[in-house]
């Protein structure tokens, strides 16, 4: 196992799986993840224990951020956004690192709390970001306003992707704090600049 990407796993619930250890079903999903950030993430190595369940949720998960037509950068944000709200540092911190890598604006990133009133955001962001954030505390309760604003800025197929985002990000916080995964090493910088939102 490579000892940079590992981090402190005392509290894992899971053990994290070292990459020749990876099945073959899963290894396939391991190396997809791995080009995409750049080294074997800590929550592929947690899933590594279920070498068939966990290689079906990573397809998934690889899935929802590979296709549909939501830009990536856009994806980026919900992804943080819902991240955020829910408390998870792992995801919070790896969403930072997507957001810079997908070209997202430090000015955006910084702001991200104030992306109501923002100039950096625009009227299509906010009402998609509202959204996500609405969906992440009570899907049921989301206020007309906030419906409103998203049917707006956006088209079917864009409202079906950005749901999907948003609920699967919120899937896998819980798979990562559930199971007390670890942060990684080199995530240790960008999570020690995470705060999360008050409201």
């Amino acid at each position: 196992m490579d000892d940079v990407t590992t981090g402190d796993n005392t509290g894992s619930l899971v053990p994290m799986v070292a990459d020749e250890d990876f099945s073959p079903v899963f290894k396939k999903s391991a190396e997809r993840v791995s080009k995409r950030v750049g080294m074997t993430a800590n929550n592929v190595r947690a899933m590594a224990n279920s070498p068939e369940l966990g290689a079906t949720m990573r397809q998934f998960l690889d899935d929802v951020w590979d296709h549909g037509d939501l830009p990536k950068p856009m994806k980026a944000l919900i992804r943080h956004k819902v991240s955020n709200i829910n408390a998870c540092l792992y995801c919070s911190a790896h969403q930072v690192k997507v957001m810079m890598s997908q070209g997202v604006s430090q000015e955006k990133i910084d702001n991200m709390y104030d992306y109501r009133t923002h100039p950096a955001f625009s009227d299509k962001e906010r009402a998609i970001l509202a959204y996500a954030e609405a969906l992440t505390i009570d899907a049921g309760a989301i206020q007309p306003d906030v419906i409103a604003d998203f049917m707006a800025h956006t088209n079917d197929q864009e409202r079906v992707e950005v749901a999907i985002v948003a609920a699967s990000m919120g899937l896998l916080n819980r798979l990562n704090d559930g199971l007390r995964v670890p942060l990684e090493e080199p995530m240790l910088e960008i999570a020690s600049t995470i705060t999360f939102d008050k409201d």
